[in-house]
């Protein structure tokens, strides 16, 4: 099982951590990633 948390961030950002490591971030991307790019995030 992963370590999910959500904790605000500022001035909009978005990041998608797991077990501490960053996954996913709005920064680089510009947009919000959808529900299918954060389930594949997740380990099995």
């Amino acid at each position: 099982m992963a370590d999910i948390e959500l904790r605000p961030g500022k001035s909009g950002q978005f990041d998608v951590t797991v077990d501490g490591e960053l996954k996913y971030t709005r920064r680089d991307t510009g947009r919000f990633p959808t529900d299918a790019e954060i389930e594949d995030l997740l380990p099995d």
